[in-house]
C-alpha cells in the first residue's frame, strides 16, 4: 500500500515537469537580468549626475536657484506644464477612441499617467508602452500599437527639430562660411519633409511592420500589433501630427524659459540649444528617466555659446522636475488599476 501511495504521488509526466521547472528557471534568470539592467540605469544616472554637479560645483547650483536672475520665467514654465499635459491627454484619448469609442476621460488619464510611472524607471521612456496595463476591455497588443504611433509622430517632432538645431549650431561655429550653410540647410531640408510626409502616410508605416512581421516566427501577436494601427488613417495623420508639433514647441519655449530665468540669452542661442539637446537625449537612452544625459547634453550644447554651466544644467534639470517627475508623481495614485491580466 505504501508503494502505491508514494507511485499515485509521483508526477504523471516526467517530460511535462522538467519543461516547467525549465520555465521557472528561465523566468527567475530574465527576473535577474531584469533587475540588473535596471540597477546599471541607475547606476549610470547616479554616475553622471555626480560628474557633472563636481562639474558645475554644487554652491553655484544652489546659490543660481536661491537667487534666479528672473524667476518670473520658471512661474511661466510651470504654468505651460498644464498645456502641455493637456495635449498629451488628447492625444492619447483620440488615439484610445479608435479601439474602444466608449473610453471615458478617467481611462485615458489613468492609462497615460500609470504610464508615465512604468516610463519613468525606463531609458527614453520605453516602459510607456505599459499603459495598456491600466485599462480594461482592450486588446493589450492593439493598444501597444497605439503607444508607438503616440510615440513615433512625438519622435518625428523631436527629429525635425533636433536636426535644424544642430544645424544652426554648426553655421554659429563654422562662421555662417557659405559653402557649408546650403548643404547643411538642403540636409536639413531633406530630413525634414520626408519626415512629414512618411507621417502623413501611416499606411507605409503599417506595410513595413507587415513585411517585418512576415520575417517573425510569433506573427500572430504582431498582427494584433498591426490591427491596432489600421483605423489611423491619413486624416487623422494630419491632425495628430499638428498636435504633436504643438506639444513640442511647449516643451522648448519651456526649456527656453527656464534657461532664461538664470541668464540673458538670445532666443536663437535658446532655441538652437534646447532643441539639439532634447533630439541628443532622445538618441542615447541608457540612464534612469534621462538623468545625467539630458543634463550632460544642455551643458555641451550651451556652453558652445559661452552660456554658463550653471544655467544650462538647472535649467534642464527643472525641465525635468516639471514635467517628468511632478507628473510620475501624480501617476502613482493609477497604480492601484494595474492589472497584469489581460481580461
Amino acid at each position: 500500500m505504501q508503494g502505491l501511495a508514494d507511485r499515485s504521488r509521483a508526477p504523471k509526466n516526467p517530460k511535462a515537469s522538467i519543461t516547467e521547472q525549465k520555465r521557472k528557471r528561465f523566468k527567475g534568470l530574465f527576473m535577474n537580468k531584469r533587475w540588473l539592467f535596471f540597477f546599471l540605469k541607475i547606476s549610470i544616472a547616479l554616475v553622471a549626475m555626480l560628474i557633472l554637479i563636481k562639474t558645475v560645483t554644487l554652491s553655484d547650483i544652489y546659490s543660481a536657484f536661491r537667487n534666479p536672475e528672473k524667476p518670473i520665467f520658471i512661474l511661466l514654465a510651470i504654468f505651460l506644464l498644464f498645456p502641455n499635459l493637456l495635449l498629451q491627454w488628447y492625444r492619447w484619448h483620440c488615439l484610445l477612441r479608435l479601439i474602444k469609442p466608449e473610453v471615458t476621460f478617467f481611462e485615458s488619464v489613468s492609462s497615460l499617467f500609470g504610464g508615465m510611472v512604468v516610463g519613468f524607471v525606463t531609458p527614453g521612456r520605453i516602459g510607456e508602452v505599459g499603459r495598456p496595463l491600466f485599462l480594461k476591455g482592450v486588446d493589450r497588443l492593439q493598444t501597444v500599437g497605439l503607444v508607438f504611433i503616440d510615440k513615433f509622430y512625438a519622435f518625428v517632432t523631436i527629429l525635425i527639430g533636433g536636426i535644424w538645431g544642430l544645424t544652426l549650431l554648426i553655421m554659429y561655429l563654422a562662421n555662417y562660411t557659405p559653402f557649408l550653410v546650403w548643404p547643411l540647410c538642403v540636409i536639413a531640408l531633406m530630413v525634414s519633409g520626408g519626415s512629414i510626409v512618411i507621417a502623413l502616410h501611416p499606411d507605409w508605416m503599417r506595410s513595413l511592420l507587415y513585411n517585418f512581421s512576415l520575417l517573425l516566427t510569433h506573427r500572430d501577436k504582431m498582427k494584433r500589433f498591426i490591427i491596432g494601427m489600421e483605423h489611423f488613417q491619413k486624416k487623422q495623420a494630419k491632425s495628430f501630427l499638428i498636435f504633436s508639433f504643438l506639444l513640442y514647441g511647449i516643451y522648448i519655449l519651456q526649456f527656453c524659459f527656464l534657461a532664461f530665468a538664470f541668464q540673458p540669452i538670445s532666443w536663437t542661442t535658446a532655441l538652437t540649444a534646447t532643441t539639439a539637446t532634447i533630439f541628443t537625449k532622445t538618441l542615447i537612452p541608457v540612464s534612469l528617466a534621462d538623468l545625467g544625459v539630458r543634463e550632460g547634453a544642455s551643458l555641451y550644447f550651451f556652453l558652445q555659446f559661452h552660456v554658463e554651466k550653471v544655467t544650462a544644467f538647472n535649467s534642464s534639470i527643472l525641465l525635468f522636475s516639471i514635467n517628468v517627475l511632478i507628473p510620475t508623481l501624480f501617476g502613482l495614485f493609477f497604480l492601484h488599476r494595474l492589472s497584469w491580466k489581460e481580461d
